[in-house]
């Protein structure tokens, strides 16, 4: 396996860092995005809520949050991952795509529209290069049964990344494979696409017996090699990096989306069994491969010189996948309500920490309100462009928080939505109004569900839920106009790509 990739990737890597031009130095920035990572899975914020010791340490994102900023009140666009990834590359939220809640296979269409602006645009326009490493997720072009699964046509390089080694649809969905520069990235040497049976993907159903159908991918597909497989990759791309050109790394980590199949190790840190359970093993994981990149970016005498950001696609997992955790005091939400996929708190607060040597005050917090799809208009402040609103609509700038050197644009509001639909939410200030329809396209149904002041609420619960007050009557009108105004503010503009 690692002759594979050792041979592919020098012979790419190597030709990209002798392409090289000199040129001024821009900051480079590192955003890693966690897949199902709650603000209870990282310790630092467990300790914080709890006062008690994780059961779970995370050490390297502990380091983030001491040397940099952390966010009480950060958001992803969407409770699940693939709405939110189509507003992580595009800074619009998910309605604005026309598929609301995201692509769901590498056989569907993407939201994104071929020539859309996009994070990767803003930074390739901007002078950087740009890398993409992880799970894809935002869809293909693909046609079940007739499509040479050789090769991808609509993945990470078409948005805008020079450099791309993808999953397309992470590690529980078809194609189970590596695509390295858009061609068939094989495991191992004698690797084939072929249907591999659901055994060897390591899903299993209710009460843990292994499911019988199949899945296409790598014959020689193993889950635990995903993890290393990323990671290592992207630590041999930074290594082929100079201080003449910035870099642009979006590190979308499969960790700690199910299947939880921890590596045996990383990075000479025993992983597998070294937690009480393998979600445990997963967050573990995780916070190995954030060092990782951190001691890539320091050996080579980048970090200084870095914007480093790490958050997650949508809360936490459901209480379900941390059993063996919760009875030893592990919470993924804290006390927050809902997870993964409820538009609750729990589904969308999420931890965000940004560091910056020098630039983001060390062991500092922000309350400010905001959302992950924010670091679209972030990057290309830190690139030196001004980017059409009309192109990124709900991105906004988060430099000057980062780095108190300037009054920051507010965010007006916030807008969540549900798993699959019915329910949607507007937040202002510290109100939060839910609504409910019959379809997640259907805005003649939508009715007010409940109204929360997080402020004195923030657990969200029903004996606080003031929807039947008559005292907010006006406030209810008034959340719910702006959230119809919000949904009907039209689709982002698109602008010709050559």
């Amino acid at each position: 396996m690692k002759y594979v990739f050792a041979v592919f990737l020098l012979a790419l890597f190597g030709n990209q860092s002798a392409a090289i031009a000199k040129e001024p130095t821009k900051p480079n920035l590192v955003l890693v995005m966690a897949d199902d990572i709650g603000l209870g899975d990282i310790g630092f914020y467990h300790q914080l809520s709890t006062g008690k010791q994780p059961v779970v340490a995370t050490p390297n994102i502990d380091e983030l949050v001491k040397t940099g900023m952390r966010f009480s009140d950060a958001h992803s666009p969407a409770s699940l991952c693939a709405p939110s990834r189509y507003s992580m590359l595009t800074g619009n939220y998910p309605f604005r795509s026309g598929k609301i809640n995201g692509v769901w296979t590498p056989h569907a269409k993407s939201g994104i529209e071929p020539n859309a602006t996009t994070i990767a645009r803003i930074a390739k326009a901007g002078g950087y290069n740009t890398a993409f490493f992880g799970k894809w997720g935002l869809g293909e072009s693909w046609l079940k049964q007739k499509y040479d699964y050789q090769k991808l046509d609509r993945g990470a390089l078409y948005f805008g990344f020079d450099f791309a080694l993808e999953l397309p649809d992470g590690i529980q969905n078809s194609p189970l494979a590596f695509y390295l520069q858009q061609q068939f990235m094989p495991i191992n040497l004698a690797s084939q696409i072929t249907e591999i049976p659901l055994k060897q993907t390591q899903f299993t159903g209710k009460g843990g017996r292994t499911l019988a159908a199949k899945m296409l991918g790598d014959s020689y597909w193993n889950p635990m090699l995903a993890g290393p497989i990323i990671a290592n990759s992207a630590v041999r791309y930074i290594e082929q990096q100079n201080k003449t050109k910035p870099f642009f790394i979006y590190y979308s980590t499969q960790a700690v989306h199910i299947p939880h199949t921890p590596p045996i190790e990383l990075d000479g840190v025993k992983i597998k069994g070294a937690t009480p359970s393998s979600f445990g093993d997963m967050i573990l994981e995780l916070d190995v491969q954030v060092g990782m990149l951190i001691k890539a970016l320091k050996k080579q005498g980048l970090y200084e010189n870095t914007l480093f950001v790490f958050t997650s696609d949508n809360g936490g997992l459901p209480n379900k996948y941390a059993k063996e955790l919760m009875q030893l005091g592990h919470a993924s939400n804290l006390n927050l309500r809902g997870n993964k996929g409820a538009v609750y708190e729990g589904g969308h607060r999420v931890p965000f920490i940004a560091a910056w040597p020098d630039k983001i005050p060390a062991n500092s917090e922000s309350k400010a309100l905001i959302v992950g799809l924010d670091m679209v208009a972030t990057i290309a402040a830190l690139s030196g462009q001004k980017i059409d609103p009309s192109l990124t609509k709900d991105s906004l700038n988060l430099l000057p928080i980062f780095t108190n050197t300037q009054a920051s644009e507010q965010r007006l509001y916030i807008s969540h939505q549900s798993k699959s639909g019915p329910y949607f939410a507007i937040r202002q200030g510290s109100w939060k109004l839910i609504m409910k329809t019959s379809s997640v396209n259907n805005l003649k149904d939508l009715q007010p569900y409940a109204l929360y002041n997080l402020k004195e609420n923030i657990t969200e619960n029903e004996s606080g839920n003031l929807i039947a007050d008559p005292k907010q009557v006006s406030r209810i009108q008034t959340l719910f106009n702006l959230y119809l105004e919000h949904r009907t503010s039209g689709n982002p503009s698109v602008i010709s790509v050559d």
